[in-house]
């Protein structure tokens, strides 16, 4: 199976995101806020089942992060990486599959990066219907892509750039939060919004 599939979304994506936020918190004890983004973090959305780790925390924190995230068996992506966001991936064993790819976008707060996933993932959670529009694409372009990644990317760029833009145009004071949790049966759902 190539990099670029369309697998449905799986009820398990949460808690691996929670034991791998414990995992890195245990070794790290520079302040930062740990987010699952990416389409694992989007219910019922699927994609290719990668584990995708928004950090935030301070640019001056890069380096000794870096560092224990290596320990910890990242892989350190320059070619990958901005100087707003660096990039670390690990394959992790996996109930589900033998190895789960894991991909970590260590960033600070003030950046674009980090609120692109969070804005994009808040935004999604909450519009049933993008998610299925985004689903659909991401099926063709796993599909018509080949294993193409420039394809795949540009494909699913459009989506991108409408929310993007659909979030500025609709920025206000009001944030809406989303926040998943597993149980054995269940994905549970909790709102809230903040002023």
């Amino acid at each position: 199976m190539g990099k670029y599939t369309f697998k449905a979304y799986s009820k398990i994506f949460p808690e691996l995101f929670l034991n791998e936020k414990v995992r890195i918190l245990s070794s790290i004890t520079t302040t930062l806020t740990i987010e699952h983004v990416g389409s694992t973090s989007i219910p019922l959305l699927g994609g290719k089942g990668i584990i995708d780790i928004a950090i935030s925390t301070y640019k001056k924190n890069f380096d000794i992060i870096s560092l224990e995230l290596q320990k910890l068996g990242y892989t350190f992506k320059p070619t990958r990486s901005t100087i707003d966001r660096l990039f670390f991936r690990a394959d992790l064993p996996d109930l589900e599959e033998t190895l789960r790819r894991y991909h970590i976008h260590l960033t600070h707060p003030e950046s674009d990066d980090w609120k692109d996933f969070i804005s994009f993932r808040d935004y999604l959670c909450t519009h049933p219907q993008e998610i299925e529009n985004y689903a659909k694409i991401k099926k063709e372009a796993a599909l018509e892509a080949n294993q193409n990644g420039e394809k795949y990317r540009k494909m699913k760029e459009p989506i991108f750039q409408k929310i993007k833009s659909l979030l500025n145009t609709n920025n206000s004071s009001t944030v809406s939060v989303y926040i998943a949790t597993s149980t054995d049966d269940h994905i549970a759902r909790e709102d809230e919004t903040l002023n």
